[in-house]
């Protein structure tokens, strides 16, 4: 008897409308899905360029 009692007021406080509305964000793969998609680079790396950025 008293795990039903549990099991109804857990049941209580979690019911969907006591709860806050979650708004996920998107991953990195699912906002940029068409570009990865096109698979045309979008600009060129230049290791030397970071290389003089970390040494700056």
């Amino acid at each position: 008897m008293a795990t039903f009692d549990c099991l109804l007021k857990t049941y209580g406080f979690l019911t969907p409308e006591f709860r806050k509305e979650t708004r996920f964000s998107k991953s990195p793969f699912q906002e940029y899905t068409d570009l990865l998609a096109s698979g045309k680079p979008t600009k060129p790396l230049a290791i030397e360029d970071i290389a003089d950025q970390i040494e700056a």
